[in-house]
């Protein structure tokens, strides 16, 4: 399933937000999206999951365009896991299970309740079933999320820095199985991250914005160090190491004279 943005822009006044976006997206890849702070990236993925309109012609998944989506069918095919939500009182269970209820409505079949265990097991949830979401950590609702995002078993998963609350292990847990699930079940995957190493490591190619434009989209094992100079005008250094890549943004030294 293959997700194409093709000259989509966006405007709040005469504030341009978006200009002129065009890429594509193929089946099984992750796409990292990255960018400094009010370049648009949060923006992009309102209107690919149809939170903010869209005008026809834009957006598509493989030659459909979503412009003309039922909710019901945009809701079987993209899931958006958004950075700010408000949380809700209900329990993890109930969280779990909406992910599924898109396809068997109020009572769940036999498989569904098979996905639910397996993705309870996966990131450790069962502990967590009868709390609610307002009483977890930080760290515990970003996994919830994202676990219920990966049984509504979408064509296209968009998710805006969903690691942003998570300890050092945890990333590494919930970035790995939603590149894994990526691959495995066919996705196309938008994710929206601040830290550039995991978004080097985890990302089969990167979407550059800045300034409401695209500078680069390239495969991660293409990037060079000039093209994320020119994203964060900062000096950057790429290293490499057991086939994978490094990066060291430039910094000034103090020393304490003694």
């Amino acid at each position: 399933m293959a997700l194409h943005v093709k000259n989509l822009s966006y405007k709040i006044g005469k504030k341009t937000i978006l200009d002129n976006i065009s890429f594509s997206a193929r089946e099984g890849e992750v796409v990292g999206i990255i960018g400094p702070n009010g370049a648009g990236k949060s923006t992009l993925l309102k209107h690919i999951a149809t939170i903010k309109p869209i005008p026809r012609g834009c957006v598509y998944v493989n030659e459909d365009d979503i412009f003309y989506f039922s909710p019901q069918l945009i809701a079987k095919k993209i899931a958006y896991l958004a950075q700010f939500t408000t949380i809700p009182r209900i329990s993890v269970l109930e969280t779990l299970e909406l992910g599924r209820r898109t396809y068997s409505g109020m009572v769940l079949s036999k498989d569904d309740k098979k996905k639910l265990e397996d993705v309870i097991e996966q990131f450790g949830l069962s502990k967590l079933l009868n709390r609610f979401l307002d009483t977890l950590s930080g760290g515990e609702y970003q996994k919830v999320l994202i676990a219920s995002s990966l049984l509504q078993e979408p064509q296209i998963l968009l998710l805006d820095e969903p690691i942003s609350h998570l300890d050092p292990k945890n990333q590494l847990e919930m970035l790995g199985a939603i590149h894994e699930a990526t691959y495995k079940k066919g996705l196309t995957t938008l994710i929206v991250l601040h830290d550039i190493q995991h978004a080097i490591h985890y990302c089969d190619s990167l979407l550059m914005l800045k300034d409401r434009h695209i500078l680069h989209h390239v495969n991660t094992s293409k990037l060079h160090e000039e093209m994320l100079e020119e994203l964060f005008d900062v000096k950057t250094k790429l290293f490499y190491a057991s086939k994978h890549i490094f990066v060291y943004f430039g910094h000034s030294h103090f020393f304490n004279s003694r």
